[in-house]
């Protein structure tokens, strides 16, 4: 009886099988889930930078209603500003560049010079 359970090699094979299966398996997820937090960095960096492009300054002129009445005056709201300054985190390197579109065939301006050759 020992001799048939040593020679016995029934689900060997199966078990072998399944350990290559998973180990490949385990392999290609993690390597997945890195590329996954490598491209998530990538893209939050590219958010942080263009939230420190942005420019928060910001000013309103002061509003004053006159009164007829008591010659004084009805309303009057305070101006305000505020000038955004360097940071140490503020990205550099970004330029915004203005793109001219082009004339449009169908609109009757554009047609006008369509036509002379502009």
């Amino acid at each position: 009886m020992i001799k048939t359970l040593i020679r016995d090699e029934a689900g060997f094979l199966v078990s072998a099988e399944l350990v290559l299966v998973f180990t490949l398996m385990f392999c290609g997820v993690a390597v997945g889930m890195a590329v996954v937090r490598d491209s998530l960095v990538q893209e939050l960096g590219d958010v942080a930078e263009a939230i420190g492009a942005l420019n928060q300054s910001y000013g309103y002129n002061s509003i004053d209603a006159p009164d007829a009445v008591t010659c004084g005056s009805h309303a009057h709201c305070s101006g305000s500003g505020f000038a955004d300054q360097k940071d140490d985190c503020d990205c550099e390197g970004i330029n915004f560049i203005q793109v001219n579109p082009k004339d449009d065939p169908n609109n009757a301006a554009g047609a006008g010079l369509a036509a002379e050759g502009r």
